[in-house]
């Protein structure tokens, strides 16, 4: 998995001063040159550390500035050999009007043989790159003619290309996405809700009913753009995506209690044991849902069925994988609706509970 964390690249630079040809405005910059970008619109504050024992006893403040609108950080440079194998030392500021009025050091730290610089660190701008128009990700000609190794700039245009900032590699000849490589997982995770769900009480077999009628909560970690949860036309909860493929997973975590009444629609176990067949499907709508004005379109459904045998009041894991496409159209998404029924075959018509702890649903963008 390649994932470039570009802020990991920039930060840094901002505590150095300036030094050799950076490449602003000319042709030949050095390769060895380090840029300070000063994103703060203000006056910087100064101070100078006091060091005592190998620690920072106390820091003197020389020019408070002005221009904080929010409080700095503060960190501490060079002083010795902390750097291999001592500890760093740790401080706070405190602001007033704007200005630095105050530096409190939360931690001395250790190893420090003489005084170090001290940085004070305040950002009120951000940094503007130039907005591009990357359609083709290999092109050496458009936007940029013959770009530089190393070139930076923002994919702003109307393309199908990630909406990121881009850097090109010379060695690749191309353009590529540093918050976002090419190959980094897109998923959605949903988890459902409590309370239990019950479902099929009383359904004779290739009988269904929505899955998702309590609205399934989406993990934090899910990152696909455009993905949401959406009520239905059929009192449940669709999931809405954009166009693109995926590989839609569905794990869930079953009960059986005791039909009620004995026998239920024929319900017996497998002859000569306490066991059941409990055959389940689901029914993947294929559903379209309409971002501007909100409303649905019913599609065609796939069934995918998964026979288990299993005893009443006993959980039972049951998974299913489907691929789902979503082909390109302005202002329509997919709406893709699921129905849990029950097996042609089966031994058991009565009610089957969803479990939420261990039930959930992975969406895989391929």
């Amino acid at each position: 998995m390649r994932i470039i964390n570009f802020l990991s690249m920039v930060l840094p630079t901002l505590i150095f001063a300036q030094s050799g040809n950076v490449g602003i405005n000319t042709t030949t910059p050095d390769p060895s040159a380090i840029l300070h970008i000063e994103n703060f619109k203000g006056t910087p504050a100064s101070a100078t550390a006091t060091v005592s024992g190998g620690a920072i006893t106390g820091v003197s403040i020389t020019n408070g500035g002005s221009g904080y609108t929010t409080v700095p950080t503060v960190n501490f440079y060079g002083g010795g050999s902390v750097i291999s194998g001592g500890t760093k030392a740790q401080a706070t500021a405190v602001i007033t009007n704007g200005v630095v009025t105050g530096i409190t050091v939360t931690n001395g730290g250790a190893g420090y043989t003489n005084a170090p610089s001290v940085i004070i660190s305040g950002g009120n701008k951000g940094i503007l790159f130039p907005n591009l128009n990357i359609v083709n990700i290999n092109s050496t000609t458009s936007p940029v003619s013959s770009p530089a190794n190393g070139l930076i700039g923002f994919n702003g245009g109307t393309n199908s290309n990630t909406k990121a900032l881009h850097f090109f590699n010379a060695a690749a000849s191309q353009w590529q996405s540093v918050t976002d490589a090419e190959n980094t997982p897109k998923v959605a995770y949903l988890d459902f809700e409590m309370p239990v769900l019950s479902l099929l009480d009383n359904t004779i077999a290739g009988g269904s009913a929505p899955l998702l009628k309590n609205r399934p909560s989406i993990s934090g970690v899910s990152n696909i753009i455009g993905f949401n949860v959406r009520s239905n036309q059929a009192s449940s909860y669709s999931l809405i995506l954009p166009a693109g493929s995926y590989l839609v997973e569905v794990n869930l975590n079953l009960n059986s209690p005791p039909e009620s009444p004995a026998g239920q629609g024929g319900t017996a176990p497998l002859s000569g044991s306490s066991y059941y067949l409990m055959g389940y499907f689901i029914d993947f709508y294929n559903d379209t849902y309409n971002n501007t004005s909100g409303l649905f379109t019913s599609g065609a459904s796939s069934r995918k069925e998964i026979p288990i045998v299993s005893k009443i009041n006993t959980n039972h894991l049951a998974t299913w994988s489907y691929y789902y496409t979503v082909p390109a159209n302005a202002n329509i998404d997919g709406a893709l609706r699921l129905n849990l029924g029950r097996m042609q075959n089966s031994t058991f018509y009565d009610a089957v509970n969803v479990i939420p702890t261990g039930s959930y649903i992975k969406i895989s963008k391929l």
